[in-house]
């Protein structure tokens, strides 16, 4: 018989006493601990195969006394008990060797799947070796005797009994696999015993025998689930033969069960990685977005500080206008010909030179602020002509000739406008940049030759019916070679000296077109200039 130890290490006394009695039907020493430290002690004095683990004990964690047991005793089996709410750590434990879980309240379907795959793999590494059993019900004694000593022969378990009932105690008390039973006896059929013991085990097997031949008898039996049916006199080897088909479909069915068991488990812990790497995603991606917002507002700042002196140019205006109105009134004060068309006239200037540097210090502290993004309907043309607010006196202080082709009217777009704008900035630095670079070597070869005017054309317009909206950044400047117009969207990538460019620009710019699913093409010839197109999607709209 079957000697192989099972420690159930639970702190719930009717948990392992239930589990206790499960277990030694099946032919199994059973120990019982009821906390990690008597678990330990308990594998030190008996030659433990089997485990089954609560993963909450009252003195040490299940995780931490798995990986303890997996290091003492590698080739045992262990499975896993857990409560509800505790699927996370019956996941943790198979990452940690586990075989299998079951939960509680327990459920003794899964509770048998999992035990029998733990003996399954037991068998594997030629630990466990077992033999199948087999209960002979007779009223005649001398037949159980008989055929007992025959099948004890062929190395089962044998059991026999000399009337239903008894026979019915035996199978409540052990884990019997194949029944062969009498039809006709004193307490109770033989169709009875198959029904009852199909309740006690759902994968347990019956063979009839009876000493009459009835064909009635036989469809009921075979129709009760009867693995076959035989008549007295037994012939021996038809008998074994049945036993040996019906041990066959035993040992099938419960390969199928463990194999579903494994698919569970696996689809189980597949799904939990999932969600673990879906909340990685997640976490990284709110990174990311997190280091492109502050990267869009690190280029924005330093956009800004690029642009000082225009933006001052564009503030010395309105206050030398002021400067002047104010001049102009104490002159007239003095000698006493202030009038009131006068300082009408002169209020109308103040007026409108602080309307005038309140629009221009209003779009700087927009612009630079960092907002949470909010996509809406835009108008590209006045995402553009933001954006030239706070460059025309720059690229006139460059002598940049601007040529703009803007239409009357396009379709709107679902975009950000001061992510848009800063891509507008974005490209008509580098345009401006461009032109200088090639100002400057035109400079250095011939200055006596000198006929270069810097260009910068701005073109929108629709790509066909219905298609993306464009806008086209033309320059005549020093161009890129196929190696540089290959890297000039790479982060960090740059022609220029160190110190005189992040080389983030067109990257972010990238980054952001990108979110708006758009698209940036970039046609370039190396000193006669670039041109970069944006498309952006008219029918797009923000998940």
């Amino acid at each position: 018989m079957n000697t192989t130890t099972v420690l159930i290490v639970d702190d719930d006394r009717i948990i392992r006493e239930q589990l206790e009695k499960e277990i030694s039907r099946g032919f199994y020493n059973v120990v019982t601990a009821h906390d990690g430290k008597s678990a330990i002690e308990a594998m030190g004095s008996a030659d433990v195969a089997i485990i089954l683990l609560d993963i909450n004990l009252p003195d040490i964690n299940g995780i931490e006394l798995l990986r303890k047991i997996r290091e003492v005793k590698p080739e045992c089996e262990i499975i896993v008990i857990t409560g509800y709410g505790n699927i996370d750590l019956a996941i943790q434990s198979l990452r940690n060797g586990a075989i299998d879980y079951i939960e509680k309240p327990l459920n003794m379907d899964e509770f048998h799947a999992a035990l029998g795959r733990a003996k399954e793999k037991l068998s594997e590494k030629d630990l466990l070796i077992g033999s199948n059993s087999i209960l002979i019900i007779d009223d005649d004694e001398l037949v159980t005797k008989r055929l007992g000593v025959f099948f004890k022969k062929e190395g089962y378990e044998v059991f026999t009994a000399t009337s239903g009932l008894s026979g019915l105690d035996i199978i409540e008390s052990n884990k019997i696999d194949i029944v062969i039973t009498d039809i006709r006896m004193s307490d109770m059929d033989g169709i009875e015993v198959l029904k009852r013991s199909k309740s006690y085990y759902k994968d347990i097997e019956c063979i009839m025998v009876t000493g009459i031949k009835d064909n009635e008898y036989a469809i009921k039996s075979l129709r009760a689930g009867a693995a076959d049916y035989i008549t007295k006199p037994v012939n021996l080897d038809e008998l074994l033969i049945s036993v040996r088909k019906a041990i066959e479909r035993i040992n099938l069915n419960r390969t199928r069960l463990y194999r579903n068991r494994e698919l569970k488990i696996s689809a189980e812990i597949i799904s939990k990685m999932n969600e673990e790497l879906e909340k990685r995603i997640l976490e990284r991606s709110s990174e990311l977005n997190h280091i492109q917002a502050q990267l869009f507002q690190t280029s924005k700042l330093a956009t800004l500080g690029e642009m000082s002196a225009g933006l001052a140019h564009e503030m010395n205006q309105p206050l030398g206008g002021i400067a002047l109105v104010a001049k102009s009134f104490r002159k007239l004060l003095e000698r006493d010909r202030l009038t009131q068309p006068e300082i009408e006239s002169g209020l109308n200037d103040i007026e409108a030179s602080v309307k005038r540097m309140s629009k221009i210090i209003q779009h700087i502290r927009t612009f630079a602020r960092q907002d949470t993004l909010k996509f809406t309907e835009v108008d590209i043309v006045d995402t553009l002509n933001s954006a030239f607010s706070l460059l025309d006196e720059q690229l006139r202080l460059h002598e940049v000739e601007v040529i703009k082709d803007f239409p009357g009217s396009l379709p709107r777009i679902i975009g950000e406008p001061f992510q848009l704008e800063q891509v507008w900035i974005n490209l008509i630095t580098n345009a401006r940049d461009a032109m200088n670079e090639k100002f400057r070597k035109q400079m250095a070869n011939d200055p006596g030759a000198m006929d270069y005017n810097k260009s910068l054309k701005i073109s929108v317009y629709q790509d066909g019916d219905n298609g993306p909206v464009a806008v086209a950044v033309s320059d005549n400047g020093s161009g890129m070679s196929p190696i540089v117009r290959e890297r000039v969207l790479e982060p960090f990538f740059t022609t220029k000296e160190v110190g005189q460019a992040t080389g983030l620009g067109l990257s972010i710019s990238y980054g952001i077109i990108n979110s708006h699913k758009g698209r940036i093409e970039i046609e370039s010839i190396e000193d006669k200039g670039t041109t970069i197109r944006v498309l952006l999607p008219v029918e797009y709209q923000e998940e």
